[in-house]
Parts: structure tokens; C-alpha cells; sequence
């Protein structure tokens, strides 16, 4: 087992997610019970502490505190506050989902010292947390499910079988763009390109669909056989895809460094490229939510009326998928994680890579994962959608 500091160590209890009405609870190494917990002056059974465990709390007031009692067996073991989003004016018009790095084929995680199964599950983590982040997504109410690459570990034969079997329990549309894995280009590896196309999930280097409310665009952001990414030689297409009345979401893999010196591993897009993506988007459509994957952390950041996010992988630690509620006045963000007993034990497990430093570093602030953006602009016409169902061919 790796070696841990003891600043590391993960709370038995956490608020991990909060939405305008509803808040994911996460558990794991409480006495022996009957987990419950008492809220607003309502009791609710959520589930065995006997494992890690994970539940929602719901018909919450938005845009308030909340006072959580955790129980064992009706004992009181802990308190904690839970602190919603605010709801955005009108009826919601869609739902969207996206699932980052999820190296299917993957078969250790760490950067020293690999973390590994035993014994190797058929069934092993990579597509286990996948296929449990999908499942949620979809019993959240997601309309559309994107990937935002690293679909593969080394994009081998059998790594894109995997995904065959992911996509065969999604019964939703799926939109897809490639990694830096995805196209590592190893002796072994296929062409990303090719694979995503084959499936039909990747019909261009930029694509765009028009849904309610809302422009969805996805970014190539790869360069062959190279980890880090470039948007320069795209940005005029995506300029011309998010060109338009209604707002416009940006899904890519790489995120857009903030430093001409990258500060972080794994490097992203380049800041003299990035910079210039930023303005020239900008002047094409100021209402833009960009959200990438690539670093396995969840952050948040603004650049003018843009709101940049990032979000981390399904199967290491914490282990999140991210959802988007979209209205014609804003969007919010919501990042949960994989709530599966046997996924929470596998991505508690990684917490402690870097001796813990992951654990800390990975999952971000609550302001990181869940946040309420309101469009900058007033309420605009909305551009006839694009079926959903017409994803599916």
C-alpha cells in the first residue's frame, strides 16, 4: 500500500455536490449501521455504513443553508451544513452530461507506484466507473452525454472494444472527441479518428448541434503522439460554430493554460494560444461555458463573461461525471461523484497517490465543481433544435 501523510486522510462524511434543490451525500468508514440523517426536521434512511456509500438529499430551499444531522442507527455521529445554488429564473430545457478520462483498458493508476486490482476484475475500474457514471447521468435526466477524450488508455483494439460495451448501456444520444491517449499512437494503436467515426461520434474536428436553448460544440484539441494540446489551427471554425443567437457550450479536452510556464502536469493548450482562442470566442458569442477534462482535477475559473471550468476523471479519485441544467437565463454546473459502492472503493483507494497529495489536489473546492452561471446577454430567440434522437444514428 502506498505510504500516506496524515494531513490526507478523507472525511467520513462529506457534502460533495449541491444543486438549487438537491445535495449528494458521501460516506464511508462510520460505526456499523443504518445510515440516516435529519434535515429541516425531516429524517431520511440513505443507506449501510458498513461500505462507502453515497446519496441524494433532496427538496432543499435553493439558495440557502442547511443544517444536516448524520446518523448511525439514530445516533447522532456528525453535523454537517449544506449550502445550495441559487435557481435560475424560468423552466428548464435541458439536461447535459459529460464523462472525462475515462482510459478504458487502463489496468493501474499512479505516477510512481501503480495502484492496481487484485486479482484483475473482468469488470475492472475503468469501464466499471464509466459504465456507473453513464448510468447516473442518465438517471439524473441527462438528454445528451458527451465525452471529453481520453476515451482510451493507448487506443488498442481492445480498449475501443470497451468502449462498445459502454455505449451499448447508454440509451441516450453521445457525442464524442478524442484525447491525447486516444491518439498516443503506439504500434498497437488505431487511428482515434477513425474509431470515433466508425461508431459515429465524431463527425468533424469541430462539430456544433443546436439543442434548446443552447449551441453544443465539441474541440479536437489533440496533436498526434503529443500529451499536451493546440486550438490555434481550428479557432477560426470554432469561432464560426459558436456564432450565434443562443448561448454556446464548448466541450474539448485540453484545458487552456493560465501561465506561459505550465504550473501543473499534464500541460494543456499553450497560453499564446489559449489567449487568442479566448478573445477571438469572445468576440464571436460572449455567452460561452468551456469545460475540458485532461488534468483529472475539477477548477473554475472566469476570463470576461466566459466561465471556464475543468473536470476530473470517472475512475480515480474522486471519481466525478459533471451534469449541465440549461435555461434560457443561465446553466449550472453540478460535478458528482460515481456513487457505486464498488467504484467509491476503488477511487477512495487512489486518494492516496502522490502520498495523498492527490486526494487533496484532485477534487477542487465546492465552488469548483458546482456552480450558477447566468447568461451575460438578455433572453434571446433560440435556434430551432436538433432532434436528440437524430444523435443516435
Amino acid at each position: 500500500m502506498a505510504p500516506t501523510f496524515p494531513f490526507t486522510g478523507l472525511d467520513p462524511v462529506e457534502v460533495f455536490a449541491v444543486e438549487d434543490t438537491v445535495a449528494q451525500l458521501v460516506w464511508r468508514g462510520l460505526p456499523a449501521g443504518e445510515v440516516g440523517i435529519v434535515i429541516d426536521g425531516r429524517d431520511h434512511v440513505l443507506g449501510d455504513s458498513g461500505v462507502a456509500g453515497a446519496a441524494d438529499i433532496g427538496d432543499l430551499r435553493p439558495a440557502a443553508g442547511h443544517a444536516v444531522d448524520i446518523t448511525v442507527d439514530g445516533r447522532v455521529v456528525c453535523q454537517r451544513t449544506v449550502h445550495t445554488e441559487p435557481a435560475i429564473e424560468g423552466d428548464e430545457l435541458l439536461r447535459i452530461a459529460t464523462i472525462s478520462d475515462l482510459h478504458l483498458g487502463e489496468e493501474g493508476f499512479g505516477l510512481v507506484r501503480k495502484m492496481r486490482e487484485h486479482p484483475q476484475p473482468a469488470n475492472g475500474y475503468p469501464l466499471r466507473c464509466a459504465k456507473a457514471a453513464a448510468r447516473a447521468a442518465v438517471e439524473w435526466g441527462a438528454d445528451l452525454l458527451v465525452l471529453k477524450g481520453d476515451i482510451t488508455d493507448l487506443g488498442y483494439p481492445e480498449h475501443w472494444e470497451l468502449l462498445d460495451e459502454l455505449l451499448a448501456d447508454i440509451p441516450i444520444p453521445v457525442m464524442a472527441i478524442p484525447g491525447n491517449h486516444d491518439t498516443v499512437g503506439r504500434t498497437r494503436s488505431l487511428d482515434a479518428t477513425a474509431e470515433l467515426q466508425r461508431r459515429g461520434l465524431f463527425p468533424a474536428e469541430v462539430q456544433y448541434r443546436d439543442v434548446e436553448g443552447v449551441r453544443i460544440v465539441g474541440v479536437d484539441t489533440t496533436c498526434a503522439g503529443r500529451t499536451w494540446g493546440r486550438i490555434r489551427r481550428r479557432i477560426d471554425d470554432v469561432a464560426t460554430a459558436i456564432d450565434t443567437p443562443t448561448p454556446a457550450m464548448v466541450f474539448m479536452h485540453h484545458h487552456l493554460e493560465t501561465h506561459h510556464y505550465p504550473r501543473i502536469w499534464p500541460i494543456g493548450t499553450p497560453l499564446r494560444e489559449a489567449r487568442g482562442a479566448l478573445s477571438q470566442m469572445l468576440a464571436a458569442n460572449p455567452d460561452l461555458l468551456i469545460s475540458s477534462g485532461h488534468t483529472h482535477r475539477n477548477r473554475v475559473r472566469h476570463h470576461d463573461t466566459a466561465l471556464i471550468t475543468e473536470v476530473g476523471s470517472t475512475k480515480d479519485f474522486p471519481g466525478v461525471w459533471a451534469g449541465y441544467v440549461v435555461h434560457a437565463a443561465g446553466v449550472r454546473q453540478v460535478v458528482r461523484r460515481v456513487a457505486d459502492p464498488d467504484c467509491l472503493e476503488w477511487t477512495d483507494r487512489t486518494h492516496a497517490a502522490v502520498g495523498g497529495i492527490w486526494g487533496r489536489w484532485s477534487p477542487g473546492r465546492m465552488a469548483d465543481r458546482c456552480i450558477t452561471k447566468r447568461w451575460s446577454r438578455a433572453v434571446r430567440p433560440i435556434v430551432a433544435p436538433t432532434d436528440l434522437a437524430s444523435l443516435e444514428a
